[in-house]
C-alpha cells in the first residue's frame, strides 16, 4: 500500500482558529512508463484545509502554506531532489473550512530501487519538518508486458488544456486516500496496460478488472468487468466500479490481462478498504445460472461430473472450496453443473468452454506424471502446484543422492507479482510416486526452515530440534546447491 498518513503536532502562528493544529496529510505515489521518455513517478498529496495554520497574505486573505521536499536516493546517492512550496486556495475566514488541497508531482526515474524520503512543515509554525521515508521500486521493460500502478481517482474529465493532471487525453484529479466510506458510492481508477503490440499474437485481448476480499482472494461478482482491447504500445483502462454494496472490509483491486487463450499474462492490485454498513452474501449464488445448451449441460455423468469438479480444487477460492468440501456429496446432477458452469464463466466470460478444456488438457498431464495407484495426480502436492502456478521453468531432479530421499526441486521465474519461487518436494516412503511440498519460499505455501534436515534423514536422524539447514554435512550434498542455483 503505497499511503502514507502524515499527523504532525504543530504550533499555530496568527491564531485564527485555535492554539495549537495538527497538520494531516495524506501522500501516495505510483509508478507509470512512457514509451518515449521511461519509466516515472507520480505523488499525490492532499492535505486537509481544517488542519492548516493560516496567516494574512498580501491580498488581506487567509492562506495556508506547507513547505515540501522530496528526495529519491538510491545505494549510489541522491538521484533526484525538489523543495517547493504549497500554498492553500484563498479565503476571507478560517471559520468554516471544508476541503483539502492536492498536489501532485512527476518524475523521471530509472528502474531502480529507491528510498522516497518526504519532508513536510507547516510555514506557518516554528515546528521542524515532518520526516517520512518509504522504498520505492521501478522495474518496466519494453519487452515485457506489464501494467501499471493503479491510481485512484476523485473525479477525471477531458483534457481541455494538458496539465500536470493530464494523461491520456483526461484531467485526472487523485484520490490520495486508500479508504472509502459511506460517502464513496464508487472506486474510480486509471491504470495502463504496456508492449501487448510486442509481445502478444492475435488480437484482441481481455483486460479485466475486479474487486477480491483481501484475505481469501475471493472475488466479488457484481463488481467485476472486463473489456477487449487491440495490441497497443500503451492501453488505458479508465473505470468506475460501484461499491455502495460492498461492506466494511479489506479489499483488493485487481486488473489482469489475458490472452485469446485466458492464459494470464500480466496482473496488478492495489489494497483498499471500505467502511459501509452492509452485509456480503455468504454463497455466491450460481444455482441461479441457466446451463441449458451450455458445454456444462453436455456433461450428464454423476461420475465424471464429480471428477471435473475436483479437479478444480488447486485453482479454486475459498467459497468455492467449502461447495467441494462439504455440498458435493449432497449435489444432484443440476446443481453440479450449474457449479461447473458458473466456475468457468466466472474465470473467463467471453469463452468458458475453451477455459475448461485447456485446463482439462493440464488435469490429464498431472494425473499421467504424479498420479500413484491410490490416488489421481491432481490431488498431489506436485499436481496441486502444477495446476495452481502452471509448469515451472527449470525441475531439478535427484533420485539417487546419497543420504537422501528422493527429491525435486521447481523453479519458477514468475508467479504473480512473485519472482524468482521455489518448491521442494521429496519421497520420504520411497515406494509411491506421490512426492510431498516439504518447503517453498513462495507466499502463502509451506515454509520449513529445517526442509535440508528432512531431505537427508533418511540415514540419519537429527534429535537437535534447534537445529537448522545443515545438509552441506552429508556426503554428496547437492540440495541447497539445487535450491539456491537451480538449473
Amino acid at each position: 500500500m503505497k499511503r502514507i498518513l502524515v499527523l504532525a503536532a504543530l504550533i499555530s502562528l496568527n491564531l485564527t482558529v485555535g492554539n495549537a493544529k495538527n497538520l494531516q496529510a495524506l501522500f501516495s505515489f505510483k509508478t507509470f512508463y512512457s514509451p518515449e521518455n521511461g519509466p516515472y513517478i507520480e505523488t499525490y498529496l492532499s492535505v486537509n484545509g481544517k488542519s492548516v495554520v493560516y496567516a494574512k497574505n498580501a491580498n488581506g486573505m487567509f492562506q495556508g502554506a506547507i513547505e515540501i521536499a522530496v528526495t529519491y536516493k538510491d545505494a549510489d546517492g541522491i538521484r533526484h531532489a525538489d523543495k517547493y512550496n504549497l500554498l492553500s486556495p484563498e479565503v476571507k475566514d478560517t471559520i468554516n473550512l471544508d476541503f483539502s488541497f492536492l498536489d501532485q508531482q512527476r518524475v523521471q526515474l530509472p528502474n531502480g530501487k529507491y528510498a522516497l524520503e518526504l519532508l513536510i512543515r507547516d510555514k506557518n509554525t516554528p515546528e521542524k519538518p515532518y520526516n517520512v521515508t518509504q522504498p520505492v521500486t521501478i522495474e518496466y521493460y519494453n519487452n515485457i508486458v506489464a501494467i501499471s500502478d493503479i491510481e485512484l481517482i476523485e473525479s477525471y474529465s477531458k483534457t481541455v488544456t494538458p496539465g500536470i493532471l493530464s494523461k491520456s487525453g483526461f484531467d485526472l484529479i487523485p484520490f490520495a486516500d486508500n479508504f472509502f466510506n459511506t460517502n464513496n458510492k464508487s472506486v474510480k481508477f486509471y491504470a495502463e496496460v504496456y508492449n501487448t503490440d510486442k509481445v502478444m499474437s492475435g488480437s484482441p485481448y481481455l483486460l479485466s478488472y475486479f474487486i477480491e476480499t483481501a484475505e481469501s482472494k475471493r472475488v466479488i461478482e457484481a463488481m467485476r468487468g472486463f473489456v477487449k482491447q487491440n495490441l497497443e504500445k500503451v492501453n488505458v483502462l479508465l473505470r468506475e466500479i460501484p461499491i455502495t454494496d460492498l461492506p466494511s472490509g479489506n479489499y483488493n483491486l485487481v486488473i489482469e490481462v489475458r490472452n485469446q487463450q485466458n492464459e494470464l499474462i500480466a496482473t496488478n492490485s492495489t489494497f483498499i478498504q471500505r467502511s459501509n454498513v452492509v452485509t456480503l452474501p455468504e454463497t455466491d449464488n450460481f444455482q441461479q445460472r441457466d446451463v441449458a445448451n451450455t458445454f456444462a449441460s453436455a456433461i450428464t455423468n454423476k461420475d465424471s461430473l464429480i471428477d471435473y469438479i475436483h479437479s478444480l480444487t488447486p485453482i479454486a477460492n475459498q467459497l468455492e472450496q467449502t461447495f467441494l468440501a462439504n455440498q458435493m456429496k449432497l449435489a444432484d446432477v443440476k446443481i453440479m453443473q450449474q457449479f461447473f458452469y458458473d466456475f468457468w464463466t466466472k474465470r473467463s466470460p467471453v469463452n468458458p468452454e475453451k477455459a475448461w478444456m485447456d485446463y482439462r488438457i493440464e488435469v490429464m498431464r498431472v494425473n499421467n506424471d504424479f498420479g500413484t495407484r491410490i490416488a489421481k495426480g491432481y490431488t498431489t502436492e506436485r499436481g496441486r502446484v502444477y495446476l495452481k502456478y502452471g509448469p515451472p521453468n527449470t525441475i531439478t531432479k535427484s533420485y539417487n543422492e546419497p543420504s537422501a530421499y528422493p527429491y525435486e526441486v521447481w523453479h519458477y521465474y514468475k508467479i504473480g507479482q512473485q519472482s524468482n519461487r521455489k518448491f521442494v518436494f521429496y519421497n520420504p516412503d520411497l515406494v509411491t510416486n506421490d512426492f510431498m511440498l516439504l518447503h517453498s519460499d513462495a507466499q502463502g505455501e509451506p515454509n520449513n526452515d529445517r526442509w535440508e534436515l528432512e531431505i537427508y534423514k533418511r540415514d540419519t536422524q537429527s534429535l537437535d530440534f534447534d537445529e537448522k539447514n545443515k545438509g552441506a554435512d552429508y556426503f554428496g550434498n547437492k540440495a541447497g546447491e539445487n535450491f539456491s542455483n537451480p538449473k
